[in-house]
């Protein structure tokens, strides 16, 4: 009887020993999943290695192993609905993603409109920008993930880039206002919502070293760095 007792004892102490294990393993291999929605400043426009040196993998690496960043940033995308393409059309891709925390840098686009940027149309909607934000975050804010939201002012335009031609310098000193003026409706969306602000806007403003030359609008590899710094701090600090 005391042999039986003893086995069954054994048996029981290695079955919750190797559960003990399972447990770990599957916490430990869990990761903060953080979903960065943006346009080509997101993906990493004008680098040679945007999977190396974007800010969504800058950010990969500023915060660690526990976490899975995923870059969802797609070249000229809007907020607005109207926009082609807009983060709209992205949204199941994004939600399927189940995230914990996702990453919202979009409006340099939106300031497109009455001439500037070709044909494309965005600033003739802008009265739509602030209800189609709020519209995005609730959105996102259903998910079964319950994920933290953190909006961005995007990162601004520098007039001062070396090599800028004239109509790039015309067409950027029409669109910055602009920005500004989205700006301002991001940083209400943001008190009204209750979710988390992260400047990119004015920390990078008026420091040309940070942006492509003849460009002045998508960041070169330092500027992308310092992206992912900005934003990475700002995810450090109100992780749940």
């Amino acid at each position: 009887m005391n042999s039986l007792t003893s086995y069954l004892s054994s048996i029981i102490l290695s079955a919750t020993v190797l559960l003990l294990i399972a447990a770990f393993s599957g916490n430990k291999a869990e990761k903060i999943k953080v979903a960065c929605v943006g346009d080509s400043i997101t993906y990493g426009a004008r680098l040679e290695n945007p999977e190396r040196d974007s800010y969504p993998a800058k950010l990969q690496s500023l915060l660690g192993d526990t976490y899975a960043v995923e870059n969802f940033g797609v070249g000229g995308m809007t907020l607005i609905r109207k926009g082609i393409p807009t983060v709209w059309n992205e949204l199941a891709k994004i939600k399927a993603s189940g995230p914990d925390i996702v990453v919202i840098s979009l409006g340099t686009n939106d300031t497109c409109g009455f001439g500037s940027c070709g044909d494309r149309k965005c600033w003739e909607y802008k009265d739509e920008f602030e209800k189609d934000y709020r519209d995005l975050i609730e959105e996102l804010s259903r998910l079964p993930s319950n994920p933290q939201i953190f909006i961005c002012a995007p990162s601004p335009m520098v007039l001062e880039t070396p090599d800028l031609n004239a109509e790039r310098i015309a067409g950027l000193k029409v669109r910055k206002p602009r920005l500004q003026e989205l700006i301002s409706m991001v940083k209400k969306v943001a008190r009204e919502k209750n979710v988390h602000f992260i400047d990119l806007n004015e920390p990078l403003d008026h420091r040309p070293e940070l942006f492509t030359v003849s460009d002045g609008v998508h960041p070169n590899k330092a500027g992308y760095a310092a992206i992912a710094a900005l934003v990475g701090n700002q995810i450090k600090t109100h992780r749940k």
